[in-house]
């Protein structure tokens, strides 16, 4: 399960963080990297890495740490009974999430570092990858108007709600025939899990 929480992080970094004093209340979307210390494979020593817009917190303290939740949405579907290939099969909603409550602390020292692992991370794969000093002058000025932070202390728990019994046969056809690929590709990637363990 921990890698599916480690792939599902990667491949949609976009979290509602909720906890920070926005001027509305509101979750704030960001990008977040799922970083490991490489001391083990669990998730036990990972922390989540990103940046945030400084207007964006307004008269929030730099200084002290915050208690935060931050919402991965991963692929997310209505499954027909069509898809299913039995008009008697009832429809459902499949989705992936990860939840992960930790405490956030601001760092001026990781402005750079969050941009560089950020980057890094979504130009992975790419033929020409860019990297931030390809920017010029440009990137310096915008550094001034963004802090780093890291969220530690995480406790994560995660909502797959990518299948719903269904017989074997019946579950290769949805995958097989969901006109969503990519939430087909979850549901498999979720049931080689579950078989593995």
């Amino acid at each position: 399960m921990n890698d599916l929480i480690s792939q599902l992080i990667g491949e949609y970094p976009l979290a509602a963080v909720s906890g920070l004093s926005t001027s509305d209340g509101m979750s704030v979307h960001l990008p977040l990297i799922l970083e490991n210390s490489g001391r083990s494979s669990d998730l036990s020593h990972v922390r989540l890495i990103g940046h945030v817009a400084r207007r964006t917190i307004g008269t929030t303290s730099l200084s002290s740490s915050i208690d935060v939740e931050a919402t991965f949405f991963g692929p997310q579907g209505y499954v027909s009974p069509e898809v299913a290939g039995d008009r008697r099969w009832i429809p459902t909603w499949n989705y992936a999430r990860v939840y992960a409550r930790g405490s956030l602390s601001f760092s001026e020292d990781l402005t750079e570092p969050s941009l560089e692992v950020l980057v890094d991370a979504m130009e992975k794969g790419r033929v020409r990858p860019w990297h931030i000093s390809e920017s010029g002058p440009r990137a310096e000025v915008l550094k001034d108007h963004i802090i780093g932070f890291e969220i530690t202390n995480l406790t994560i728990r995660t909502s797959f709600k990518l299948g719903q019994g269904e017989t074997p046969a019946v579950f290769d056809r949805i995958v097989t025939h969901h006109p969503d690929r990519d939430l087909a590709r979850w549901m498999q990637l979720h049931a080689d899990s579950m078989s593995s363990s």
